[in-house]
């Protein structure tokens, strides 16, 4: 890597010129901010929260070799962009960690980077200020990466006054080895230990656990999702299975048997509490008794663990989707903060996407993002649904201090991979009080399993009709509650009507 170079802009809102777009529509705490180059196609990867209360994000160009920082302020006015380039070599902004107070108000931004040549690839660590002037820069070859290897993915940690990474090299096109390293803020490899993909397929994030250990939560073989420990040193302390989980028999013997499937965007955090949340997506399959499965469903869930991860203590399905839905659900993120005197505020992120009724591989179309907001109990406070009519793909959310959140992503036409940026802000409250921005409310059903009196919040409920896995409709009931006493243990289908006209599909399970 020769050079890195960069260039310093600052801009107001509602600005256009020749080259890019700039637009921010600003509300008093919320607002939608969007930004575009007409040479770049700017693909999100991250974005913080600053000292200030404004946020800075990063994205790399999908078409070029370059990178970018914007800088936000707390209005969601763009202040500063700083474009990140090195001679012959293709960098990705892909993570922004904020340093230790005794660093000042400095973010680190890891970028890995391929050098043109097909060298060994390395890690970028750029040091930035809240405007976006660079501090330092150090680079770490990736001298433990496989001859000719180069970057699948990378996932980070910050802890103390060192960096925590899982690093996936690639030969080709496929993963072929996880590297968990640790190193300081001056580009010093401290530990390096080799994670075979034989043992330990995709790494999905990594952690702290209570007694300040790194947790690494991930792929572990089919279908088969685990949390492992590891001390500072980076020496395994214990390997947790994620597996499957069953509820009692239903309907004529029959049973419904879980499993987490979503390998790529699951996700898992330690609360303040000591207790684990997993965010993902949940494979659902109703067999008969003794026989084979006659009905399979997808839900996007969080599932909260205190003691051992094979049976949640809760689980919360936030997004309910099959063949027959309108609007097939995709879990993108999740985020926590623990907010002073309030306790800790849980976000996570959906998108609810349109199929195309024809073609298999078919690019589905997204139809809004989806929020929900939930404390440490996984007891939700609000659920909406923003940006309906746009081409919109979250990609992060960030829990802000104000006890409101920040979704960050790419906005534009996906089939022909050309995105622009776009950065909304959600207050505390679910709103984000802008008249260009439709707030929908969206319904949710507790508890959920239910075993006595289910609940639909949300929405004003009008009518609300069951069905069971055989679409056989078996009750229907008029307001927000209901007792569900008469039916069996097994997966339900509710279509629910609101005093609106709107009608929403949402799952059930019964377990009594």
């Amino acid at each position: 890597m020769q050079g890195i170079y960069c260039c310093n802009y600052v801009e107001k809102k509602f600005v256009v010129r020749f080259g890019y777009v700039l637009l921010s529509l600003s509300g008093s705490k919320g607002f939608l901010t969007t930004y575009s180059e007409v040479d770049h196609s700017w693909f999100v990867t991250d974005a913080i929260e600053t000292s200030d209360g404004g946020f800075l994000v990063s994205a790399y160009d999908y078409w070029g070799p370059s990178s970018m920082l914007l800088k936000l302020s707390v209005e969601g006015e763009i202040q500063a962009k700083r474009s990140v380039m090195a001679e012959d070599t293709t960098i990705y902004a892909y993570r922004i960690l904020h340093l230790p107070e005794d660093n000042g108000d400095e973010y680190m931004v890891l970028c890995p980077s391929h050098p043109a040549d097909g060298s060994t690839a390395a890690l970028m660590l750029l040091s930035v200020d809240e405007d976006l002037n660079i501090v330092s820069r150090r680079t770490i070859a990736c001298s433990f990466f496989d001859e000719g290897s180069r970057f699948y993915d990378a996932k980070f940690l910050l802890s103390g006054t060192s960096i925590y990474a899982a690093l996936t090299s690639r030969s080709g096109e496929m993963p072929n080895s996880i590297f968990l390293t640790r190193f300081d803020f001056d580009g010093n490899l401290l530990n390096c230990q080799r994670l075979e993909v034989d043992s330990l397929v995709e790494v999905c994030n990594l952690f702290h656990d209570e007694d300040d250990r790194v947790g690494l939560f991930g792929n572990i073989g089919p279908s088969h999702m685990g949390i492992l420990t590891f001390d500072q040193s980076l020496n395994p302390v214990s390997r947790d299975s994620i597996f499957q989980w069953s509820y009692p028999e239903g309907v004529g013997g029959d049973f419904c048997h879980y499993f987490i499937h979503d390998m790529i965007n699951s996700q898992a955090a330690m609360l303040p509490d000591g207790s684990y949340v997993v965010s993902s997506r949940l494979l659902e399959s109703l067999h008969y008794a003794n026989g084979p499965s006659y009905a399979n469903d997808r839900s996007v869930i969080l599932a909260k663990y205190e003691n051992g991860f094979h049976q949640p203590e809760n689980m919360l399905v936030t997004e309910h989707m099959n063949d027959s839905l309108e609007y097939p659900a995709f879990f993108r993120s999740m985020d926590f903060k623990e907010i002073v005197n309030e306790g800790c505020n849980v976000f996570q992120c959906s998108i609810l996407n349109e199929l195309p009724q024809y073609g298999f591989l078919q690019q589905p179309y997204p139809t809004g993002i989806v929020v929900t907001k939930t404390n440490q109990d996984l007891n939700i406070e609000w659920k909406k649904r923003f940006l309906r009519d746009g081409n919109y793909q979250a990609m992060v959310i960030n829990a802000t201090s104000d006890g409101g959140c920040l979704v960050v992503g790419s906005l534009g036409d996906f089939q022909a991979q050309r995105f622009d940026v776009f950065a909304l802000k959600i207050n505390a409250d679910g709103t984000v009080g802008l008249d260009e921005i439709q707030e929908e409310d969206m319904a949710f059903v507790y508890p959920n399993p239910a075993k006595e009196t289910v609940r639909v919040g949300g929405v004003e409920a009008v009518e609300t009709e069951v069905y069971n896995a055989l679409g056989q409709r078996v009750m229907n009931f008029r307001g927000n509650e209901a007792n569900v006493e008469a039916l069996a243990d097994g997966i339900y289908v509710l279509r629910i009507t609101d005093d609106k006209g709107l009608t929403q599909t949402l799952r059930m399970v019964v377990n009594k």
